[in-house]
């Protein structure tokens, strides 16, 4: 197969002769394995190829350490890329612990569209390092993969000189399935400037995603030359979970760099999702911008930022806007949404915080110092009253508590943000409170935009959160059907950007009710119209029965028991301890020889949607009052283990040893025939609450477990052995 033009193979007399100096005109060398081109390996390629040759490499496995032998010159890079339509491989199985690509004291490169595998038993290696000084090197479109061993990092950037790395770019490559720990997949440290990371995919690795490094003096000497002045833009970052201390990996990572802008990434499934400090002492991570970011479902939180103690370093002087968080803490580990450590003079404002079931948004044990939260969404599913903000190590339980005893929290607001999954994430949608609920005053660098890439601001002021809503600038873009360039509905596309009619969520003429569906059963029938006031419905909260529409359309009930549940032909009910949370709380229920209750009726607590529900009531004169709940999220890991597991016999078990939601330890699930189905409960510790006894128990006390797949098992105990300040006990029925 012949090359593309310009191809040139330079003779061994030249070799000896001139080897470095640039060549007259720029050439193409081939490199093809069955001998179709001008080499069979790359090294020999790379040893001859001058300032403005293009080294195109042909589909193929080497199973060689590829070194760059000089650099090339401004406006003539020496260029090492894959032949079109094909990604050769470079395998590091026989090489041993070895950089697959390393560019020492280089510049002016480019390498691209390589697949890098197989580093095997490495121990401090990786599949392309950079280091020493240099500048203008692009590194675009590789798959890197199965890099084991410690610190079998993808693409590291070793800034140790004091002349610095600079002009880098690291754009589009794809990381998976590697074991950096306790390094980093893709790391900067040192000297390093001027940068751009971009449009990366990381994913499946045992420590941090993305990592910007400053003041480790074994990597750079002077701790003044930190990474400094780039941006991390559009990366995608996925399980990135530590296997060691404790699992606090951040997505994307900024270690005392300077003057960055992280924008418009995405984060799930980490332990952190984006982490701005600063470890080594006397070292500040300062003028950092993290906005229009998306992180969602990660294990521990979702922002942090501050030095992680009193003798690390600091934060200082960064600004966090217009990002999304929503659903973090996955594993209820205690540090919400947003979690702030040593840090001081740094804004939080514009972003949009939407919290998990246990309602943890903010916390800080101590160092935070003069930040400024404001503009900003919060919301949880507990509610405003409820939801919880740990402030300096003191917690307020309630937005407004938290407002009024800090003075944060200045033109914001507690609302649900009426998010939708475009399809890239959750987004608000046309009607959130987000939407022009920024700062005014809000500076926008030219050519700033959203996540989505469309213009930060369009309205008054920009939104809250990663996204900006901008239906009805007459442009059709993500996640609009229809936009005629105004916000009028009823005119053929409506104000959600979505064509009139029913079912898209915005009532025009001839419609009583518009929400968003054409299911029956949510009180807005599928033509349009009201369902009749008590028509049944379901408000989403297992605790709340029986759930009726109203006159208006909207579902809901006040606090009771199921009226239809299985029975148990047994049970016992143990409280005991003062009320709130003590060390000395316990909660018990035995739940046996029930009803029928069939294994699909259990659902799949392990994989979701839902989890399990545990609710108890008292009564007073027959009207019952919610004293305990109990939301067992589906999914996540409890000590580094699931927390629900299907039991070998049938059934699920919920295994907490730390009690984090609602003081639960344990839960048992076990279907069977009727007499056979049976389940336990054990709640202990400080967070669970306690309701004060006695109880009224007029005419009873209930008990009722809802699981996720929508069964429920209730227990009526309306004769306690003992009921006394700090002990109810009883058996039922």
């Amino acid at each position: 197969m012949s090359a593309p033009a310009t191809r040139r193979l330079l003779p061994v007399l030249a070799l000896a002769i001139g080897l470095g100096a640039p060549s007259a005109t720029a050439a193409t060398l081939v490199v093809a394995q069955d001998g179709s081109g001008d080499f069979t390996a790359i090294a020999p390629a790379l040893a001859v190829a001058a300032p403005g040759d293009l080294v195109l490499v042909r589909g193929g496995i080497y199973a060689e350490a590829v070194r760059f032998p000089r650099s090339g010159t401004p406006g003539s890079p020496i260029r090492l890329e894959a032949w079109p339509g094909e990604r050769p491989v470079i395998d590091g199985g026989g090489l041993g612990n070895t950089d697959l690509v390393r560019i020492e004291n280089r510049s002016h490169l480019r390498f691209g569209g390589f697949e890098l595998r197989n580093l095997a038993g490495a121990r401090d290696a990786s599949a392309i390092r950079i280091l020493g000084a240099g500048t203008d090197i692009e590194i675009r479109d590789h798959l890197i993969h199965d890099l084991r061993g410690t610190s079998a990092m993808a693409i590291t950037v070793y800034g140790t000189e004091p002349t610095p790395i600079s002009e880098l770019v690291i754009a589009d490559n794809e990381i998976h399935d590697c074991e950096p720990a306790p390094s980093e997949a893709l790391v900067l440290n040192g000297n390093v400037t001027d940068f751009e990371i971009s449009g990366n995919r990381i994913r499946d690795v045992n420590n941090i995603g993305i990592d910007l490094i400053g003041g480790e003096t074994d990597i750079q000497p002077d701790p003044g030359l930190v990474v400094r002045n780039g941006v991390v833009r559009g990366n995608t970052v996925e399980r990135a979970r530590s296997v060691y201390g404790g699992g606090f990996a951040a997505g994307i990572y900024v270690d005392g760099a300077r003057d960055v802008v992280i924008e418009g990434n995405r984060v799930t499934g980490s332990d952190l999702g984006i982490e701005v400090g600063a470890e080594n002492a006397g070292i500040t991570a300062r003028g950092v911008v993290v906005r229009s970011n998306l992180l969602h479902g990660n294990e521990k939180a979702g922002l942090v930022f501050g030095g992680f103690a009193a003798s690390a370093g600091r934060v200082e002087a960064c600004e966090f806007r217009n990002n999304t968080l929503v659903g973090n803490d996955t594993l209820g580990s205690g540090f919400g949404e947003l979690w702030v450590q040593f840090a001081t003079g740094n804004t939080v404002r514009n972003n949009l915080i939407a919290g998990g079931p246990a309602g943890l948004l903010l916390v800080s044990y101590e160092g935070n110092s003069a930040n400024d939260f404001r503009h900003n969404l919060w919301w949880a599913p507990p509610g405003s009253a409820a939801s919880t903000f740990v402030w300096n190590g003191v917690e307020h339980v309630g937005f407004e508590a938290w407002r009024a005893a800090t003075g944060q929290g200045a033109f914001s607001l507690f609302a649900d943000p009426h998010l939708v999954d475009a399809g890239t994430g959750p987004v608000p949608a046309w009607d959130s409170p987000a939407l022009d609920l920024g700062d005014p005053a809000t500076s926008l660098d030219p050519g700033e935009t959203d996540r989505a890439g469309e213009p930060r601001l369009f309205g008054a002021a920009v939104d809250a959160g990663a996204d900006e809503w901008s239906c009805g600038n007459g442009a059709t873009e993500t996640g609009e059907l229809c936009d005629d360039g105004n916000a009028v509905s009823g005119d053929g596309c409506d104000a959600n950007c979505a064509p009139t009619g029913c079912g898209n969520g915005i009532r025009t003429a001839g419609e009583a009710c518009d929400d968003g569906n054409t299911s029956p059963g949510d009180c807005c029938a599928p033509d349009c119209e009201l369902e009749p006031a008590g028509s049944p419905c379901d408000d989403g909260d297992a605790c709340t029965a029986p759930d009726r529409c109203d006159a208006l359309g909207t579902c809901g009930a006040a606090p009771a028991p199921e009226p239809v549940c299985r029975a148990a032909g047994r049970a016992t009910l143990l409280l005991r301890g003062p009320p709130g949370g003590s060390p000395d709380g316990r909660l018990r229920l035995a739940w046996k020889r029930g009803d029928a209750l069939g294994e699909a009726e259990l659902g799949d607590p392990e994989l979701g949607p839902a989890g399990a529900t545990v609710c108890l009531f008292d009564r007073a004169g027959g009207v019952p009052e919610l004293l305990f709940r109990a939301e067992l999220a589906p999914g996540g890991l409890c000590r580094g283990r699931p927390c629900w597991r299907a039991l070998p016999a049938g059934g699920d078990r919920y295994l907490d040893r730390d009690g984090r939601r609602a003081g639960v330890r344990r839960l048992v699930l076990r279907p069977g025939g009727d007499g056979e189905s049976r389940a336990v409960l054990l709640a202990r510790g400080t967070a669970l609450s306690l309701p004060p006894t006695p109880l009224a128990g007029d005419p009873a006390v209930e008990v009722q477990i809802h699981t996720a797949g929508g069964a429920c098992l209730g227990a009526t105990f309306s004769a306690p052995t003992r009921n006394e300040a700090g002990l109810f006990k009883a058996r039922g029925p």
